[in-house]
């Protein structure tokens, strides 16, 4: 056998210009992404009218899957107004990522809502859910909660006494004010 030739079965560049070519569209490429997803600036050369068009269908998509989880608060955002600009606002500055998922994505809106005092009343029973059965880890992250006894969960301004564990409790007291 003769020596291997490593450029066997690789199509040769064309143009001697073809690497400076790629870098061009891969930059073009990221800045309509980030038109897209990111809410930067329309790139040259697209119709300001259709990334619009194509952005509010990605976050319509987003909230499409955060249903799956939490169907009560998609419902609700898709019903108001006023909540579907924070939840754009929210869509636009909290990018989701390959390892992020539509559970991770509807408690980090429940979360961001629940702190700016907007959840809606019907995403209620949902945040007080999500609160019973993860808990918070150190890198935000929402991993299954293990407990057993008393538990208080805080929702708003409002808090909700559970007794039992993680698959099985029951409401003991609730809603209370907090103090």
């Amino acid at each position: 056998m003769g020596p291997v030739d490593s450029t066997a079965g690789k199509a040769p560049d064309a143009e001697p210009g073809l690497p400076a070519a790629r870098s061009v569209l891969a930059a073009r490429q990221q800045e309509l992404v980030a038109a897209l997803v990111a809410d930067g600036p329309v790139p040259e050369g697209f119709d300001p009218a259709r990334v619009a068009a194509v952005r509010l269908g990605l976050a319509r998509k987003r909230l499409g899957g955060l249903g799956q989880h939490f169907p009560a608060l998609a419902a609700a955002v898709r019903s108001d107004s006023a909540l579907w600009e924070l939840y754009f606002e929210w869509h636009v500055s909290h990018p989701s990522g390959p390892m992020v998922g539509y559970f991770a994505d509807g408690a980090a809106l429940i979360d961001c809502l629940d702190q700016e005092g907007r959840l809606p009343a019907e995403a209620t029973r949902e945040a007080l859910m999500l609160r019973m059965d993860t808990s918070t880890a150190p890198d935000g992250q929402r991993i299954p909660a293990r407990w057993f006894g008393v538990r208080v969960v805080r929702v708003g301004e409002n808090r909700w006494w559970a007794v039992g564990s993680r698959r099985r409790w029951a409401w003991v007291r609730g809603p209370r004010r907090s103090r």
